[in-house]
């Protein structure tokens, strides 16, 4: 009956060291995906700061292109002020007749 016993405590004592070495590891397994949440968290704050910035950016350059009259507007407002030239021209001629 001793032996029996001895055997069992042996057979408890491997499975309690094999439970300890699997905690150990599945412990090491979760720092490193800890880290590595912590690292992706940075990341996706960087990113959103980057995409802030960019958005900010379009923004600009939506209300530069606004303010920024195409080649065809200045031709059309040219050609408007030609116009009116021309007739502020024909205006004068007929006052001093």
């Amino acid at each position: 009956m001793a032996g029996n016993l001895q055997q069992r405590l042996d057979s408890i004592r491997s499975k309690a060291q094999l439970l300890q070495s699997r905690y150990l590891m599945l412990l090491d397994e979760k720092r490193a995906a800890d880290a590595r949440i912590l690292e992706l968290q940075d990341t996706l704050e960087r990113q959103k700061k980057e995409i802030n910035i960019m958005q900010q950016q379009i923004e600009h350059l939506r209300v530069v292109t606004t303010l920024n009259p195409s080649r065809d507007d200045v031709e059309r407002s040219r050609a408007i002020l030609t116009e009116l030239v021309r007739d502020i021209d024909k205006c004068i001629s007929e006052l001093t007749e």
